[in-house]
């Protein structure tokens, strides 16, 4: 990529190779992070804090599905935004097995944001009622009536609630841990990346 290319991308040059993240890859992982958390919040709320099948429940879930859906659409988007601008490189000097790991917890980390909302959106499309997505309809989720049966049975409604509500939360969960421990770990051992996600100014040498 050349230096005129990475300004139109919200990019600048840096010496020794680093170069922060597009303005547009920036945008859209600090608003993928924080619906993540609102999402985590809202589904704890609604399962262990509010009583099941109540008006204020169905008022929750209504804006956790939409939420959900927002979220598959910025990380399809943050997907197209990564393949047509690649990121940059890992930091010089990291070990090999320190890079392989940061490559596999990306890797993880993006199926993990599309298999949540696909799984919620797989769970709401196994019942008869109408999807909204903030006030406008949206279509069941394509496929789910003609592999589980109609209508689907309990125990494929409960497997699919326990993978969607628990399973794949606490490994999101356990990856964030990771990512964030890796990148600070990286702030301090010499190899600093938070600048490249945050456009603050880069340190000296990076």
């Amino acid at each position: 990529m050349t230096a005129t290319d990475m300004g139109a991308a919200g990019e600048t040059p840096q010496a020794g190779g680093g170069r922060p993240y597009g303005i547009a890859a920036r945008v859209l992982h600090w608003t993928i992070a924080l619906l993540i958390v609102v999402q985590i919040g809202l589904g704890w709320y609604m399962n262990e804090v509010l009583p099941d099948h109540t008006p204020a429940q169905e008022g929750v879930e209504s804006i956790h599905i939409s939420l959900g859906l927002t979220i598959l659409l910025l990380v399809l988007a943050r997907i197209a935004v990564r393949l047509f601008n690649p990121p940059p490189p890992p930091p010089p000097g990291l070990a090999r097995w320190e890079r392989l790991l940061a490559g596999a917890a990306h890797l993880l980390f993006y199926a993990l944001m599309l298999a949540l909302p696909l799984t919620g959106w797989a769970l709401v499309s196994m019942g008869a009622r109408p999807i909204s997505f903030w006030g406008l309809p949206w279509p069941h989720l394509p496929g789910v009536a003609q592999m589980f049966g109609s209508p689907v049975p309990r125990p494929v409604r409960h497997e699919v609630s326990h993978i969607h509500v628990y399973i794949l939360i606490w490994v999101i969960l356990l990856n964030l841990a990771l990512h964030v421990a890796g990148a600070l770990k990286h702030q301090f051992d010499g190899h600093p990346v938070l600048w490249r996600m945050t456009g603050a100014r880069p340190p000296r040498g990076a």
